[in-house]
């Protein structure tokens, strides 16, 4: 009888795979099926085997199986449910790719950033790039480490005045970086955000430069630098490197705000500043870097230090400012808002030959 069962289930993996091969959650009830109720035993000494074996027999990657079966079980938790059989298969719009990327994101991006992206998952709407990009701003924050040996400073105390709570930060945040939307969270929303920074030792500075990356993504910066209705193409090329990673321009945005094919795309460089010390011993190379474009931004924290310290670095100079806060817009990007705009300045020749060489060269994967 278990054989029978474990056949006509085989016969309906193979139709889904031939077939209907989108049906990733179909595919991951079955192998809850075979998994459970031990149905593998008839044909393999584990479990792990008989998948292997099933995806030879049906030509596929394995890893497309234990995809479906891994994305499964997270949006299980998702919707707080406990049995696959409770999901329907017909209101499921994610994928298993993005559910993947999903549960790298959640682990160190701040969670009203995770919630979010959930909400717009489970509405069906495609983040794959979106989320994509989430990981590659904030991956990198997983393996910062504060320096060995620093020392401690005095803790900080913030209090949640409507739920009459105080939590202690595991370390000086500065005033350039410090939430000032607490009341805004939920006690739980911000204690996860807490244990996310102190289980990765976060300094303030690499938080800081994460976020301000966020908000770089967004193409309202660029409309308004350009001064158009912004409906045109545009790439963000994080950490682009120029010659030597001296000259590495920290976001390179590409734009093409007319539709004219002769023209090269307009270079906008940006420039992230999380140190007040790196106004004065950064100076030479920000300006060096903004020869090669023909706008070029500080992005710093909004904040009114930072704000009167880029404003005596770049008088008398085509530099703009772009201020960031720590708080969200209605979006997954952080808020961003332009104190003042960089005024166009195109590269000479030999510039914009090395620069848009360096562009192909990235976006080709060679570099």
């Amino acid at each position: 009888m278990s054989l029978n069962k474990l056949e006509q289930i085989e016969l309906e993996f193979e139709i889904l795979i031939q077939k209907d091969r989108r049906n990733w959650l179909r595919v991951a009830k079955l192998l809850d099926q075979i998994e459970s109720q031990q149905l593998y035993k008839l044909r393999s000494r584990s479990f792990t085997e008989y998948v292997k074996g099933l995806a030879q027999k049906n030509r596929i990657n394995i890893s497309t199986l234990w995809r479906a079966r891994s994305g499964a079980k997270l949006y299980l938790e998702i919707l707080e449910m406990n049995h696959l059989d409770e999901l329907d298969e017909s209101i499921v719009k994610t994928t298993p790719e993005q559910l993947e990327t999903f549960s790298k994101v959640r682990t160190i991006a701040p969670t009203k950033i995770v919630e979010d992206v959930k909400e717009k998952m489970l509405k069906g709407e495609n983040m794959r790039h979106e989320l994509k990009e989430l990981w590659q701003i904030y991956r990198p924050l997983k393996g910062g480490k504060t320096e060995r040996g620093r020392k401690k400073e005095d803790p900080v105390v913030i209090t949640d005045k409507k739920n009459k709570s105080q939590f202690v930060l595991p370390y000086q945040l500065k005033d350039t970086v410090r939430n000032e939307n607490v009341q805004k969270n939920t006690v739980d929303t911000y204690w996860q955000d807490l244990k996310k920074m102190e289980k990765y030792q976060l300094s303030s500075e690499n938080l800081a430069r994460a976020n301000i990356l966020n908000a770089l993504r967004s193409e309202q910066w660029i409309a308004r630098t350009l001064n158009v209705d912004f409906s045109s193409n545009h790439e963000h090329l994080v950490s682009f490197v120029i010659q030597q990673p001296s000259k590495e321009i920290d976001v390179l945005s590409l734009a093409r705000p007319e539709k004219n094919y002769k023209k090269r795309p307009i270079i906008i460089g940006s420039e992230i500043i999380t140190a007040l010390s790196s106004f004065k011993s950064q100076k030479q190379r920000i300006m060096t870097k903004a020869l090669f474009c023909d706008y070029f931004y500080l992005a710093i924290p909004m904040n009114e230090e930072y704000i009167q310290k880029a404003e005596s670095f770049s008088k008398d100079t085509n530099l703009g400012i772009i201020c960031i806060g720590d708080h969200l817009a209605n979006d997954t990007k952080h808020i961003c808002k332009i104190h003042s705009l960089s005024t166009l300045q195109e590269p000479d020749l030999n510039y914009e030959y090395i620069i848009m060489q360096k562009v192909m060269e990235r976006l080709l994967g060679w570099n």
